[in-house]
């Protein structure tokens, strides 16, 4: 155990604490991450996207989360960017997307980890978000219950995960979710469970 952790700890990580991969022969598509002015994610996206070919740049998006408010006593759900300025770009080519993004006039760059350059999404968390999101890339509320001490995920994109399901606030709707291979890291995740025995 204590050598899992140690690996766990040594593990590179993004500017925003998602785990990086490692660098990839070209061909093979993985997601960048993209630093861009903290609000303009979505417009930088839709630039890029009108701009740079689709050999270079695949998609490019914001990813986006639902969240729980309670607003004048009623909970209700609302959009936020879950990584604010920051988006992926997909890509089989890092290099020729660094050389197009030098070439634009957009704000936005390959973020690095641990001071080096154009590390992809550990191809883990690249599988379960892209498993967890819908096709707008947002990340959506589920419902679950609780019966006998025991979580059942009715539905929503953490049907079929109660395994990774860790830490639960029924009072805010969240979880913590153990994303990748070693669950060595986890994401917030909106979670409904109205009904506890």
């Amino acid at each position: 155990m204590a050598l899992a952790t140690a690996s766990r700890a040594r593990a590179p990580r993004m500017a925003m604490g998602l785990p990086c991969g490692r660098r990839v022969p070209k061909g093979r598509v993985r997601w960048y991450p993209l630093k861009v002015r903290e609000g303009s994610e979505d417009s930088t996206c839709a630039k890029l996207l009108r701009l740079l070919p689709r050999d270079v740049l695949m998609d490019c998006f914001p990813l986006v989360k639902e969240r729980w408010f309670k607003r004048a006593g009623v909970w209700e759900l609302q959009r936020a960017t879950a990584y604010r300025g920051y988006a992926f770009a997909v890509t089989a080519d890092p290099a020729g997307l660094y050389k197009a993004l030098s070439k634009v006039d957009v704000n936005a760059e390959i973020a690095g980890a641990d001071g080096r350059a154009w590390m992809p999404l550990a191809p883990d968390a690249q599988e379960w978000f892209e498993r967890c999101m819908d096709e707008s890339h947002v990340l959506r509320s589920s419902t679950a219950v609780i019966v006998d001490g025991v979580l059942h995920v009715q539905e929503g994109p953490l049907v079929g995960q109660e395994e990774r399901i860790g830490k639960i606030d029924r009072h805010r709707r969240r979880c913590e979710v153990a994303v990748g291979w070693d669950g060595g890291f986890t994401e917030q995740m909106p979670l409904d469970v109205p009904f506890k025995s």
